[in-house]
């Protein structure tokens, strides 16, 4: 989780295979959410979930958008 959380946030700062690496965070995040937040609640001051929610929104969007025109995916496409 630690390796896609760190190699997958630098994919979508850069933009480099930014709709995989959301996938992948998304996944990371929805495991998050369900395995450890979900039992402490919505709020973030008890470690609940509010905070990998709004990463695993942030994420989807960027799966159903993609990276953007600014990204490395639209450079090397051309």
């Amino acid at each position: 989780a630690g390796s896609a959380e760190f190699f997958g946030g630098l994919a979508l700062i850069v933009g480099l295979l930014a709709r995989p690496a959301a996938a992948v965070l998304a996944v990371t995040m929805l495991v998050a959410i369900v395995t450890v937040h979900m039992a402490n609640g919505f709020f973030m001051s008890n470690n609940g979930y509010e905070f990998a929610l709004a990463l695993l929104v942030i994420s989807l969007a960027v799966l159903i958008e993609g990276a953007g025109k600014l990204s490395l995916d639209k450079q090397i496409a051309g």
